[in-house]
């Protein structure tokens, strides 16, 4: 495509790689100066995803290599993203026109994220969040906390929670936006919930909500 011309046309990049190559983490490691100016050559992407990301490694000099992404991009989608949870929102809070937002499959270490953490690191911009939000097996509940602190809250409209931690606080975040809703009975065990005065119960024959009245 590079000896086309058309990589500045490119809508959708994703990087994917399956669980058999695990090792092959997106990092500084895959680029050289042709594939890195390739890479920066993608300067209308709106859709945006990457598996194995290591955030680290492409700091401080993050913005070399996603800098250009910023005016356009739309959508982010991370798989098994690898950094603390400052780092990890500081990576989205990098895209100021962020609207929809994936986080699939956490298999971090609670306790060594924690210990990585860098409380001065400070997202560049707050993005719009007013779109989608979509967890798979995520069970890092404080990347939550920290786009919620660090963003102003939350304001997705839309959310697929699948076996995800942390799933009352961004209930909570999202009250007042929030329109529709999917999630397994089991993430909240068969118990009521209360968002915005309107009271359900999910059950096995209903995993859609739509609430009224928000």
């Amino acid at each position: 495509m590079h000896r086309l011309g058309l990589l500045p046309l490119v809508k959708r990049f994703q990087f994917h790689a399956g669980h058999e190559y695990r090792h092959r983490e997106f990092s500084p490691k895959l680029f050289n100066c042709c594939t890195l100016r390739w890479f920066r050559a993608l300067a209308s992407v709106q859709e945006f995803g990457i598996d194995f990301l290591n955030v680290p490694s492409f700091m401080p000099r993050i913005g070399r290599y996603f800098g250009h992404f910023l005016p356009t991009v739309r959508s982010v989608a991370l798989s098994e993203p690898k950094g603390s949870c400052r780092q990890i929102v500081y990576f989205i809070g990098m895209f100021k026109h962020l609207e929809n937002l994936k986080l699939l499959c956490d298999t971090t270490n609670p306790l060594e994220e924690e210990l990585a953490d860098d409380r001065t690191l400070v997202p560049p911009f707050v993005p719009p969040l007013r779109g989608r939000l979509t967890m798979m097996c995520f069970k890092r509940v404080g990347i939550l906390k920290e786009m919620i602190g660090l963003f102003g809250g939350v304001r997705f409209r839309w959310m697929n929670l699948y076996y995800v931690d942390g799933v009352r606080l961004l209930l909570g975040a999202t009250a007042k936006t929030l329109e529709t809703l999917w999630l397994p009975p089991t993430d909240l065990h068969g118990k009521e919930l209360v968002l915005n005065g309107v009271q359900t119960l999910t059950d096995d024959s209903s995993h859609s909500w739509i609430p009224s009245g928000i």
